[in-house]
């Protein structure tokens, strides 16, 4: 696969996009040595494995060389784990890649996005707003005009995430760096600056208490007989197998269902996955296809599971809060037309990772090492829902659920 073996992880690291990783020690001591040496090195031995196990770099190789030219001239005095840390993830900005990502974080580590983040921008408009969120209860609305992040202008916000300083930036980095900027830092306030009829409206999005579902999953019967059900951030835990089929049999003599991944930001893995898609299947059907870096594309399989088929019309529920795995068992109803998916793009998180561990730091990081399409073809991270509707609306109506019930009941007619 490459010059590092994947696999060497620090206890506790976490799924791409999740919030929980192991904090560092940012505290120097007078008798700290300088760990500049190790942190440089391993900024080598990073740019070292992206050129040969990052499925993307060929689309990244003049911004990611421009990063990785002279690195002993840009890395200065590093006292301190926090420091180190900070290095690595300055370099890595340089990928503008929401899927590449270290497996730890520091009191100054950047939030991660989708999972950190609570809102979502195109441009300087709002799109999407978590539900929920501090965003959500600050007031922030889909439509909103934001004229500033953090106390800072849009332009001057994106410069805080793109790397490296001094050359040209297209509009994928920039849309990347904005809504970075937004998730904004672990050590920094955030607030967001938006423009109302009365003039520039700031919202803070602190000391707002989020809830955090307890259920690995959501079921309930809705009227007209159809079965509901929300996977809560838990596509990683094995236990979901079980929640999921539970619910199933709760809802057994549904004539149609709602499966809502809106909440999927952390991914997951094809074991907890499979069996969700399985019972909708009559026989084992591909949905997802893989296009490793130095082998043959191969079609993902997923098999029937739970007994008993799932009859009726299956509506699927995503948003911008719809990452990594849970993008990918969108990917798989509809390429096995087993569901009909509406809401909004996805965090379109590109490929499949391999986790690794730098040899001087002991960082765990991952990276896309293949890419992941649709079965017909179209990459994962560019695949649009055929159903667009809004899917995020902060403490709105739920456009989303609307809009499938509405196209449900049609459907029955």
């Amino acid at each position: 696969m490459g010059r590092l073996s994947p696999g060497l992880l620090l206890a506790g690291l976490f799924l791409a996009g999740c919030a929980q990783t192991a904090p560092l020690s940012h505290t120097a001591t007078l008798t700290q040595p300088d760990m500049r040496p190790d942190t440089l090195a391993d900024a080598e031995e990073l740019c070292a494995l992206v050129r040969t196990d990052y499925a993307f770099y060929e689309s990244r190789r003049n911004i990611w060389e421009a990063a990785c030219a002279d690195l002993p001239e840009k890395v200065g005095p590093v006292m301190n784990q926090a420091e180190q840390l900070q290095v690595l993830e300055t370099l890595l900005d340089a990928l503008h890649d929401p899927h590449a990502s270290f497996g730890t974080n520091s009191g100054i580590s950047p939030r991660l996005v989708p999972s950190g983040a609570d809102y979502w921008l195109t441009g300087n408009q709002v799109v999407a707003v978590r539900q929920g969120s501090a965003a959500a209860q600050a007031g922030l609305k889909v439509g909103d005009r934001v004229i500033a992040i953090n106390g800072r202008p849009l332009d001057e916000a994106m410069e805080t995430r793109l790397q490296p300083k001094g050359v040209a930036y297209d509009a994928a980095q920039k849309a990347w760096a904005l809504n970075a900027a937004a998730a904004g830092y672990r050590n920094e306030p955030r607030s967001v600056t938006v423009a109302r009829m009365g003039g520039p409206d700031t919202l803070s999005l602190e000391n707002y208490s989020v809830a955090e579902p307890q259920e690995l999953v959501t079921a309930d019967m809705l009227p007209g007989r159809i079965g509901y059900i929300r996977l809560n951030n838990s596509l990683g835990e094995d236990a979901t197998v079980a929640a999921f089929d539970a619910a199933m049999d709760q809802l057994k003599g549904a004539r149609a269902w709602i499966l809502d991944l809106r909440d999927t930001p952390g991914g997951g893995n094809t074991d907890v996955a499979e069996p969700i898609l399985g019972h909708f299947l009559g026989e084992t059907t591909g949905y997802q296809r893989v296009l490793p870096m130095d082998e043959p594309a191969w079609v993902k399989q997923a098999s029937p599971h739970g007994g008993w088929k799932a009859e009726g019309t299956v509506v699927v529920l995503v948003g911008r809060w719809t990452g990594s795995m849970g993008e990918g068992l969108a990917i798989g109803f509809d390429g096995a037309r087993r569901g009909d998916v509406f809401g909004s793009d996805m965090a379109r998180l590109a490929g499949g990772v391999e986790e690794y561990t730098l040899s001087h730091t002991g960082f765990p990081i991952r990276l896309p090492a293949y890419s992941l399409a649709h079965v017909y073809g179209t990459p994962r991270h560019e695949w649009t829902p055929p159903h667009q509707v809004t899917a995020d609306n902060g403490d709105g109506p739920d456009l989303a659920l609307q809009a499938a019930l509405a196209w449900l009941g049609e459907f029955s007619m």
